[in-house]
Parts: C-alpha cells; structure tokens; sequence
C-alpha cells in the first residue's frame, strides 16, 4: 500500500513531473500551479516535465514554464537548455525517423479500417518519434476498443502504452524511465534516481513508479491503480495539480 506524501524523505536534487493529470487540473495548467513551479525551482529543485505529448508541443513548453529540461513522447524526444537555446535529442536514430513514421501511419490506417470510432490525436502532426490514437480526450472510444488497439499494435511489433487520453506508440527502446536516466545522466553526472522524485497518474507511468525510489502517484492515479502494473511508493490526497503543488509544498520543507 501506498504511503502518504508527509512520509517521503530527502534529499532530492530535482522533480520529475507528467504532464496530463498531474500538472494539468481539468486539461488545463491552473495558476497556483505555475506559481508553485516557479518557487520550486527557486529553492533550488529543478522541475524537469516527462509526458506523452508531442516534441512540437514540449518544445514550447519549454519556453513557458520553469522546467530544466523536458522529456516528449514517452521517452522519444529530451529537451535541454543550452547557453539560452532549447536543445533536442532522439532516443533512435535521426535518420530513422521518416521511415518510422511511414510505419506507423500505415498502422493507423489499418486500424481505422478495421475500427472506424478511432481517430488519430491531433497533437499526431507535432509527433516526431512516436503517434498517438485518441481514445479518450477529443474523440471516445470504450475501455475494451482501447484495449484491442493496444493489443493490436504490440502485435505489429510497436512500444505501446496507454496515458489518459491516448494511446501511444512507435519504436522500442524506451519508455519515460529511460529518458528519465539518460537525463540524469547527461545533466547531474548520476547513474541512480535514488534522490529524485517522479509524480504521475496513469499508465504510461508505470515504468516510472518502479524505477524512482521517490515515485508518487496523485489522488486519480486511483482511477487506473488495479491496471498498473507498477505502483507509486507514495499517494497524495489531492487530485491532478492540486496533488502536485501538495508535492511541491512538501519538498519546499524539505528544502528549509
């Protein structure tokens, strides 16, 4: 069983967040929230975003928030700062992005025809590694429809994972947890995860849960907690942003 966030202890060194469900409140980032990032990082902990969503969409993001770094499309794409610049990395080969994305559309294709309620997501044009079928943010498929696409693609060979709103998939290996490492690698020179803390909600997570000592899931991680294959050590009892602030809050604490 999950311990309550008042138990996780330092030191941490920077905060990994998810993005959709964590950061988010109702799909939208709340001010409190903001603000709450922006003291965090002012204290000295890093906040570094891992989700889903596209390059194109991290890309900005990066230039709206306090994040450090970022990490897109599950693991595909990490960002850096460098000298004021975004800098962009690939999990796979550069040049071997176009026939990958060649690959994948042709899946879509397929299963559209076979299941014409699925839609691919519209944040698919911003995609550079991986893309997405919408089950559940502007187009709604049943949990057993999800199921049989994920299904079906791991059995076309692809890395699939489910987030709350899409279901995921491209190339294998790697997964947020690998870009979570490769970052810590590259920015603080450490080969464990032993002194950060990731917080998430949902399936895509769960790699993550299990690889970081100081894994944290908010509240509406109960919605997907009998499907997770790994748990987070910690719960808060606030949902969505309200949970991560509750995290931020703690670790303003433990930073005094």
């Amino acid at each position: 069983m999950a311990s309550p966030i008042t138990e996780l202890t330092g030191p941490v060194k920077a905060l990994f967040t998810d993005l959709d469900g964590t950061l988010t409140t109702s799909r939208r980032v709340e001010l409190d929230t903001f603000v709450a990032l922006g003291k965090l990082a002012k204290a000295g902990v890093p906040v570094i975003i891992v989700t889903g969503r596209p390059a194109g969409w991290v890309h900005a993001i990066m230039s709206l928030t306090a994040a450090e770094a970022a990490i897109a499309e599950n693991g595909g794409v990490i960002f850096t700062r460098e000298r004021g610049c975004v800098r962009r990395s690939y999990a796979v080969p550069e040049e071997r992005l176009k026939g990958l994305r060649r690959q994948m559309e042709a899946a879509v294709r397929q299963i559209m025809a076979d299941i014409p309620s699925a839609r691919m997501s519209v944040d698919s044009a911003y995609r550079e590694v991986d893309l997405a079928i919408d089950w559940n943010e502007d187009n709604t498929l049943t949990m057993n429809q999800a199921q049989e696409i994920v299904d079906r693609l791991q059995g076309m060979g692809f890395a699939v994972s489910r987030s709350s709103v899409h279901i995921n998939f491209g190339p294998t290996g790697f997964d947020k947890l690998s870009g979570c490492k490769t970052l810590v690698k590259e920015l603080y020179g450490d080969d464990s995860l032993d002194d950060y803390v990731y917080v998430g909600d949902s399936l895509n997570d769960a790699e993550a849960f299990a690889g970081f000592k100081k894994s944290v899931g908010v509240a509406n991680t109960e919605e997907v907690w009998d499907d997770l294959t790994e748990k987070p050590k910690f719960v808060t009892e606030g949902e969505e942003g309200e949970g991560l602030r509750q995290v931020i809050e703690h670790l303003l604490s433990l930073a005094k």
